[in-house]
């Protein structure tokens, strides 16, 4: 399982005490994310995010805005980064040792690329788009159906949908599956969507916001 550590960036930037709000905002573009940490004394401060600053009027002197805590410890694991971040809506995550010193940030890009490794993306295959009850999930007979037609589950991630039913995004070795649909139908198990050529590929953004949307809800 991916950890902060594994993936945390050392070389994200970060504000001090006496940044500007333009120095902050350009930052933010150029990195392609709507907070940054703030150290005083090489010790973090808390997040500022876009907003806040964006609310300020252009006085001076500059008042610093209230700052968010929070924070992730490098042996958090993939699924804990993913509640934090849902948690406080934010695009990064800052990393801090036992001694609270800082480490870094995990981005929300970071994890997506952290996504794309676990599911396989790279690696040719089939996609399957399941949706059933929680009631009917049972994966043993999932992955004996999918093996009894020669093929393998490379990865298989679930979560719960706004309407209550599980979806489940399966990825198998074999382009080929129109034979492991019509197997899984025969079973009364619905498929939303297949995915069959090497140049398809679910949109692993919108899968992965929509994950981060139920984790909030939870």
């Amino acid at each position: 399982m991916v950890t902060a550590k594994q993936i945390l960036d050392a070389q994200f930037p970060y504000l001090k005490e006496d940044f500007t709000i333009q120095q902050a905002l350009d930052w933010m573009n150029e990195n392609r994310v709507n907070e940054l940490p703030v150290l005083v004394n090489d010790h973090f401060k808390g997040l500022v995010s876009e907003n806040q600053l964006l609310d300020i009027e252009d006085i001076e002197p500059f008042i610093m805005p209230v700052l968010a805590e929070w924070s992730i410890r490098p042996d958090d694991h993939f699924f804990t980064m993913i509640h934090k971040l849902a948690e406080f809506q934010s695009s990064i995550a800052v990393v801090l040792d036992d001694e609270g010193r800082y480490l870094g940030c995990v981005t929300r890009e970071d994890l997506l690329d952290a996504v794309s490794a676990m599911t396989v993306a790279h690696v040719d295959g089939g996609i399957l788009l399941m949706e059933m009850h929680p009631r009917d999930y049972t994966l043993q007979q999932i992955v004996r159906i999918i093996e009894e037609n020669n093929a393998k589950v490379m990865t298989l991630f679930s979560y719960q949908n706004e309407r209550g039913l599980m979806e489940i995004c399966i990825k198998v070795d074999n382009k080929d599956i129109n034979a492991i649909v019509q197997s899984l139908e025969r079973f009364n198990y619905r498929i939303r969507a297949t995915f069959q050529h090497k140049d398809s590929n679910i949109d692993l953004m919108d899968r992965y916001d929509t994950l981060m949307r139920f984790l909030d809800e939870d």
